[in-house]
C-alpha cells in the first residue's frame, strides 16, 4: 500500500510546473515519513540555492532584525523607527523619526502625505503644498508644543512626485504626546532703563520663563509696538521723540506677566553753542562755617554775577535764613575780593540773568567780577541759618565761558543732603561730566569725608535724569580730558556723563548707605 501511494505521488510531480515552483519545494513542505529523507534534503538543498530561496532568506532575515516591520504585498516591508505609536512629550525634543520601504521592488523614489503632525515637529525634507516629499527615506524631528494624539498617513511612489506604480498602501504613524505641566510666565531678569543721545542705537532685552512657551509683546507708553514680539527688542538710531517708558508683556494661558518699566531717555546731540549759565546751593550753614563754590572761566574773561541769599529767603518762606550772608572771592589761597552787603546798582543785572530780585537795604550779598580762569568764592556768615550760593554767568554769548562749576559742603541726611541746581543755556544739548566726590576728598586733607556718596540728576519737573552710585574706571580718560583730579582706583566716589539739554536740572549728593560728611559736588563741559 506505501508502495502504491509513494508511485502515485512521484507520478504527479510532473505537473507541478505547472504551478511555477518546483517540484522540490512542494516535497519538502509535505514530506511527513522518513522514506524519502534523501529526496527531501536534496530537495532542501536546491531551494535555498534557488532565486526563490534568495526572497525567502529576504524575507525572513527582515522580519527577525527590523524594529517595527508591517508584511505589505510580495516581499516590500514598511519600516518606522521608533515603532509607532510614537510617544513624547510637550517641550521635549523627540528622537528623530524615519520611516520607508525595504525589499524588493527598491525603496520609493517620493511619498504622499496625508494628516497632522504634532505642533512643532516638521518632516525633512518638508513636503510641496501637495503633501509630496521627493526622498527616499524622510525623517520627523522637532520639539513638539501641545499634548494629543496625531495621526499621520504615508504612501511610496515608484517615480518622483507621487507618480507611477505603488502596490504599497497607506501607512500609519501616530504619536502620542503628553501635554508639559502649565507654568505661568515669568521674568529672570527686566530690561533696563538708559539715558542716550540723539542717534544712539538701543537695545532693551528680557529673559522670560514659562510653560507653554509665553507670547511676547513690547509696549512703549502702554501701547503695543507693532510687530515687536521677541525677548530683544532693538532701537535706533533714536531720536527724542522715541524716549519713554518701555515694558514687555508675556502671557500664556496659565497667566500674564509684565516686566519692569525700562525709561528711554534721549536727548538732542551736543551742540557748540550750549553753555553751564548758572550753578546755586542751598544749605545749612554753623556760624562761621564756610560754603565753598568753585567756577572756571576759559577762551577769555566773563563777567560772573556772585549772590548769597539769606534774608531774601524770608519771602520763599525759609524763617531760618542765615541773617547776613558775606562773600569772599579766592584766587588760590589769596582773597581777590570780598562783599558784605550788596549794592543796588546790580538790581538791573540780577534781572538781566533771570535771578529774583532782592528786598532794597537787605544784608544779602552779590559783586559782579571778570574772571578768566579758576576761582573761589566761600560763603559765610557770623550766625547760622540757610543760604543759597548762586553763580551766573552774564552778558552776550563769546568764545570765553563757564568750563566749570562746584560746590564743596557737609552733607546730612534727609532734607539736608548737598543739592546743586545748574542751568544750561543755548541751542542742541550740552555734554557734561558731573562728579560727587567723598572718599578721594581725605587725599587733599579734608577730614570726615562722606564714605559712599550717591549722585542723582533731576530735571525742573522733577525727573530723574540719570545716577551713579561707584564710578567705572572707564571714565578716567574723561577726568584727564576735563583737567579734573583723578579718583582712587576702586573708590566708592561718584561720576557720570551725560548729554543734556537746555533747561534746569538739580545734581543731589546723598549718602548711599545713609551715612553723613563732608562731599565735592562737580560740573565739567566735557568734550
Amino acid at each position: 500500500m506505501t508502495v502504491r501511494l509513494r508511485a502515485r505521488f512521484f507520478s504527479g510531480l510532473h505537473r507541478l510546473p505547472l504551478l511555477g515552483l518546483p517540484g522540490a519545494l512542494l516535497l519538502a513542505l509535505l514530506q511527513r515519513t522518513p522514506a524519502v529523507p534523501s529526496a527531501a534534503t536534496s530537495a532542501a538543498g536546491a531551494i535555498i540555492a534557488s532565486p526563490l530561496g534568495a526572497v525567502l532568506r529576504a524575507a525572513f532575515t527582515g522580519a527577525t532584525s527590523l524594529g517595527a516591520v508591517h508584511a505589505l504585498a510580495g516581499a516590500t516591508s514598511f519600516i518606522v523607527s521608533p515603532r509607532s505609536p510614537i510617544s513624547g512629550t510637550a517641550g521635549v525634543p523627540i528622537a528623530t523619526v524615519v520611516f520607508t520601504y525595504t525589499g524588493t521592488p527598491a525603496a520609493p523614489a517620493s511619498w504622499r502625505i496625508t494628516g497632522s503632525l504634532p505642533p512643532g515637529l516638521s518632516f525633512i525634507p518638508a513636503p510641496s503644498s501637495g503633501g509630496i516629499i521627493n526622498a527616499n527615506t524622510p525623517r520627523i524631528a522637532g520639539t513638539p508644543t501641545a499634548g494629543g494624539t496625531f495621526t499621520i498617513r504615508v504612501q511610496g511612489y515608484n517615480n518622483l512626485n507621487a507618480t507611477g506604480d505603488t502596490s504599497n498602501a497607506p501607512e500609519t504613524i501616530t504619536f502620542n504626546i503628553t501635554g508639559a505641566t502649565p507654568v505661568a510666565p515669568e521674568f529672570a531678569s527686566h530690561p533696563a532703563s538708559q539715558s542716550v543721545t540723539a542717534g544712539t542705537a538701543v537695545t532693551l532685552s528680557a529673559v522670560v520663563t514659562g510653560s507653554p512657551q509665553p507670547t511676547l509683546q513690547w509696549q512703549r507708553d502702554g501701547q503695543p509696538i507693532l510687530g515687536a514680539t521677541e525677548p530683544t527688542l532693538n532701537l535706533g538710531p533714536v531720536q527724542p521723540a522715541d524716549a519713554g517708558d518701555y515694558r514687555l508683556v508675556a502671557v500664556n494661558p496659565s497667566g500674564t506677566a509684565t516686566s519692569a518699566v525700562a525709561t528711554l531717555t534721549v536727548t538732542a546731540a551736543a551742540d557748540a553753542s550750549a553753555r553751564l549759565s548758572n550753578l546755586s546751593v542751598r544749605t545749612t550753614l554753623a556760624a562761621n562755617t564756610p560754603l565753598i563754590v568753585g567756577v572756571v572761566v576759559n577762551d577769555g574773561p566773563r563777567n560772573i554775577l556772585v549772590r548769597a541769599a539769606g534774608p531774601a529767603l524770608a519771602a520763599f518762606g525759609l524763617a531760618a535764613a542765615m541773617p547776613d550772608p558775606r562773600l569772599d572771592l579766592f584766587n588760590g589761597d589769596q582773597s581777590i575780593f570780598a562783599n558784605d552787603n550788596w549794592s543796588a546798582d546790580l538790581a538791573a543785572t540780577f534781572a538781566t540773568v533771570g535771578a529774583f530780585a532782592f528786598a532794597a537795604g537787605s544784608r544779602d550779598a552779590a559783586f559782579v567780577r571778570s574772571l578768566d580762569a579758576a576761582y573761589s568764592v566761600q560763603a559765610r556768615g557770623p550766625a547760622g541759618g540757610v543760604v543759597l550760593v548762586e553763580a551766573y554767568d552774564t552778558g552776550a554769548p563769546t568764545a570765553a565761558r563757564l568750563v566749570n562749576v562746584s560746590a564743596r559742603n557737609r552733607v546730612g541726611t534727609g532734607d539736608d543732603i548737598l543739592i546743586a541746581g545748574f542751568a544750561i543755556t543755548g541751542t542742541g544739548a550740552k555734554r557734561l561730566l558731573i562728579r560727587a566726590v567723598g572718599p578721594t576728598l581725605a587725599g587733599f586733607g579734608v577730614a570726615g569725608a562722606l564714605a559712599d556718596p550717591k549722585l542723582e540728576i533731576f530735571s525742573a519737573a522733577g525727573v530723574k535724569v540719570t545716577e551713579n552710585d561707584n564710578w567705572t574706571a572707564s571714565l578716567a580718560p574723561s577726568f584727564a580730558a576735563v583737567g579734573a583730579f583723578p579718583l582712587l582706583a576702586g573708590s566708592r566716589d561718584a561720576a557720570l556723563v551725560a548729554v543734556l539739554a537746555p533747561g534746569s536740572y538739580t545734581a543731589q549728593v546723598r549718602g548711599a548707605d545713609g551715612g553723613t560728611g563732608e562731599a565735592l559736588i562737580e560740573l565739567y563741559e566735557a568734550k
